[in-house]
């Protein structure tokens, strides 16, 4: 359990880093994204392709809401609560 939370921040820092140089590199970049609190998503985006991203990130959160949702309901079914 501790590697699993090692590596996720690990994970983490890399990615930060990597999106963090990329745009010293480049110059401009585009930033977007999606958080949801509760059922209500607050939807950010900013630069050229940033509706982009912050449609993709809204999306992708959705998909993971409803997969959560939906093996939260196969594992309640399967211990019998």
């Amino acid at each position: 359990m501790k590697s699993l939370l090692a590596a996720g921040l690990l994970l983490s820092f890399v990615g930060f880093a990597l999106v963090l140089v990329g745009s010293l590199v480049q110059g401009g970049s585009s930033v977007g994204g999606a958080v949801f609190i509760g059922p209500f998503p607050i939807v950010f985006g900013s630069g050229s392709g940033g509706w982009q991203l912050a449609l993709t990130s809204l999306l992708v959160g959705a998909v993971m809401a409803c997969l959560m949702l939906l093996w939260g309901y196969r594992f309640s079914r399967t211990r019998g609560g």
